[in-house]
């Protein structure tokens, strides 16, 4: 079976958009990342993003067209997420792709454990439980933050000061910019690393431990 792994970041947060998370349609997509499992059971990592024909958007030529990503995840058997039902794939056809396809062979870990314990939780609750890894920022709302941020440097320096010169700080704008970028991506391929790693892990022992609200470690059985 050919299983694919998926993670999204947006560009605006809930607070900016009318009507907050009833609304994803208005969060845009900022980040795709799609990890493919191969024969060593690792991931391969593609990426796709809107942004990539603004000038100086670093790493362009490690990005998919938007052809290239429909045709990846529609040859694909399994597409896996965490919360992707009720997110990724809305933000993913919010972006114009088509997703009919996608929604038939979705495997949502989240929905798997909502099912099975009759409640939502994080996935950082669930990996360092499962795997003893966490996520690279506490709230994906940091990730946002710095890919917003990236953007905005991408625009140049646009004060007055006049121990800074415009040149060498539109160079260091750029540099920053990339940071910032750099970072969303990492995190964004981290959280498909952990996907895959709790579908293993599912896969493997058929139950995913969690720690309650009273910090009461508990077990729920989970199949796929």
């Amino acid at each position: 079976m050919k299983v694919a792994v998926i993670d999204t970041e947006t560009a605006r947060w809930s607070d900016e958009v009318d009507q907050g998370w009833h609304n994803l349609g208005d969060f845009g997509l900022a980040l795709l990342v799609i990890g493919l499992p191969n024969e060593a059971s690792e991931l391969d990592f593609y990426m796709f993003s809107p942004y990539t024909e603004i000038p100086y958007f670093p790493c362009a030529g490690d990005f998919l067209d938007q052809t290239e990503v429909q045709n990846r995840l529609d040859s694909v058997d399994r597409i896996v997420s965490f919360n992707g039902d009720h997110f990724d794939l809305r933000i993913l056809e919010s972006a114009k792709f088509d997703v009919t396809n996608w929604q038939t062979k979705s495997c949502d870990l989240l929905q798997l454990f909502i099912r099975a314990a009759g409640h939502r939780i994080g996935l950082n609750n669930l990996t360092k439980c499962q795997l003893n890894q966490s996520k690279l920022f506490e709230s994906g709302q940091q990730a946002v933050e710095f890919w917003r941020a990236g953007l905005e440097l991408l625009r140049g320096w646009s004060g007055n000061y006049t121990n800074f010169d415009q040149k060498h700080s539109d160079l260091y704008c750029r540099y920053s910019a990339n940071y910032l970028f750099e970072t969303v991506i990492s995190y964004c391929k981290q959280d498909v690393r952990l996907t895959y790693g709790l579908y293993q892990h599912i896969q493997q022992h058929e139950s995913l431990s969690f720690w309650d609200r009273s910090r009461n470690l508990k077990t729920v059985k989970v199949a796929i």
